[in-house]
């Protein structure tokens, strides 16, 4: 394994680690609070107020390096490729999500999940477009 590949390995390792730390405070858990999921995705954003539209956004945000770092791990390219870190993003997004299930704190959301997915796809698809710059200028 090269020199850049085992630094973006350890760059993807630290940011999931980053992503379960920040999605996971505070930690503590209680019973189960199926009640306060909301399912819809966006309605949530539609009927809160300007805080909340800060939050869809900086999901989305907090999840791009992520897609990005993977590119660069993956020998995959293509469609291929943003499909695998789409679904990375997802996977971890639903884990953080059940977790908050559990939490007497967090709100768990859909809208959460949606925007991590799109930010894990955005990173990819900025990353496979910088490696594929990358290679034509070697």
């Amino acid at each position: 394994m090269s020199q850049e590949m085992r630094l973006w390995t350890m760059v993807l390792i630290g940011w999931i680690l980053l992503i379960i730390v920040v999605c996971s405070f505070p930690w503590w858990v209680d019973a189960p609070q199926w009640g306060r999921v909301r399912w819809i995705p966006l309605l949530d954003v539609v009927r809160s107020p300007h805080w909340l539209l800060r939050d869809t956004v900086a999901n989305c945000v907090l999840y791009i390096p992520l897609g990005f770092a993977y590119t660069r791990v993956r020998a995959a390219h293509g469609v291929t490729l943003l499909c695998e870190a789409t679904i990375v993003g997802l996977l971890l997004s639903l884990s953080c999500e059940l977790y908050q299930v559990f939490s007497p704190v967090r709100f768990p959301s859909m809208t959460d999940v949606l925007m991590n997915s799109i930010g894990a796809f955005a990173g990819a698809s900025m990353g496979g477009r910088s490696a594929a710059r990358l290679e034509r200028m070697s």
